[in-house]
């Protein structure tokens, strides 16, 4: 899978601009403030729907403009797509090879993305939310029943919440309704981030010998308060449903004097641990920017194992953080099948081993050669 080219018109800082990429590695450099991040955040946009910012549609519009219109041409296995998403009017159209879908579901899963930014440090130092997002969108995007399950939990305990805070008296009759739905599509979330989380472990530890910076491979465990203690190991879905069931009556008169839903997926987390403590709170800066890109390594394998799809690598802004060693040592876990656009300030960021076959510079007037 690669971008065979990009148009943008009305995005961020670009008026109007056409890109044509090639399908190993490119790069993007310019000063800062030039929009090198605006093309990656674009690219996401085509596979999300959504920035990576965490900012509205409206914010990224250029400003003066009523929209944006952003379009990606994509050459796969099965063929060539065009892929369209375009924001007017408070609206957001998508289109496919030119005709529209009204579906979001639809659109998930055309293109395959693995985003590598300076943010990324919170999926280690971050809360627990930004943890719990990572692992719903690798299997959202891979598993529609998952997708599916994962709106319909989140609508469920929306609800709940709801009636936990607008109702003076509250009927537990009432309470158990929603927690036996909950217990059915939140068992199924548990039981895929659990399958996950192993696969994770086991990529980390074929990674680890490249990365010197870790002497032995660290190991990411799950944290739920709503499966037992063997939370760690796969269950089949009976046993954790179970589990979770008991854990959502026990807890029935803490979440209605406390007027919100405690237990359940919406509340839980992962752990990413070395061979001595949890990174989050006892590593080094370096050991958490590792860790990381080490679980977006691990993203880009899944979606290969999983889906057979080699995702593009989105590479923004990371590789100056980390010194020499590292940084090469990242850099050779790149798949070289693999299409990867890449950002820097500079070319001679970049070490003499990452050749690239395309190179963009972005000028002050947003122009792109």
């Amino acid at each position: 899978m690669y971008l065979e080219s990009l148009y943008l018109k009305d995005f961020r800082n670009y008026r109007e601009t056409h890109i044509e990429f090639s399908q190993d590695t490119n790069l993007i450099y310019g000063k800062n403030g030039r929009g090198k991040t605006n093309l990656i955040e674009a690219v996401y946009l085509l596979s999300t729907s959504k920035s990576f910012r965490h900012v509205s549609d409206r914010k990224i519009t250029r400003w003066g403009c009523d929209g944006y219109i952003t379009r990606g041409t994509l050459e796969t296995k099965d063929g060539k797509y065009s892929l369209g998403l375009q924001y007017k009017g408070n609206k957001k159209l998508f289109s496919v090879n030119g005709t529209p879908e009204q579906k979001l579901s639809n659109i998930i899963g055309y293109v395959y993305c693995v985003l590598f930014s300076f943010e990324d440090i919170s999926l280690i130092t971050g809360p627990p939310v930004i943890r719990r997002s990572f692992l719903d969108l690798i299997l959202s995007t891979t598993d529609s029943l998952y997708f599916g399950q994962l709106r319909l939990y989140v609508r469920l305990v929306r609800q709940k919440n709801s009636y936990l805070k607008g109702k003076a008296r509250v009927e537990p009759d009432l309470i158990e309704v929603w927690n036996e739905q909950l217990v059915k599509s939140g068992s199924y979330i548990i039981q895929r981030r659990i399958a996950l989380i192993q696969y994770m472990n086991e990529r980390i530890r074929e990674a680890v010998p490249v990365i010197i910076h870790f002497t032995e491979p660290p190991e990411i465990r799950y944290s739920t308060n709503c499966a037992g203690d063997s939370a760690g190991q796969v269950r089949v879905v009976d046993d954790i449903e179970s589990s979770f069931l008991n854990a959502l009556s026990s807890n029935m008169k803490t979440e209605i004097d406390g007027r919100q839903s405690i237990v359940g997926p919406h509340r839980d987390d992962f752990i990413f641990c070395d061979s001595h403590h949890e990174v989050r709170y006892f590593g080094s800066t370096g050991e958490a920017r590792l860790a990381s890109i080490m679980l977006k390594m691990v993203q880009a394998a899944y979606y290969t194992d999983v889906k057979n799809i080699q995702p593009i690598l989105l590479v923004d802004d990371i590789l100056p953080e980390l010194d020499a060693v590292n940084r090469e040592s990242v850099l050779s876990l790149f798949g070289k099948e693999n299409q990867i656009l890449v950002t820097a300030i500079e070319r001679k960021q970049l070490p003499e081993i990452f050749s690239c076959d395309r190179v963009f510079h972005i000028f002050e007037d947003g122009t792109v050669r």
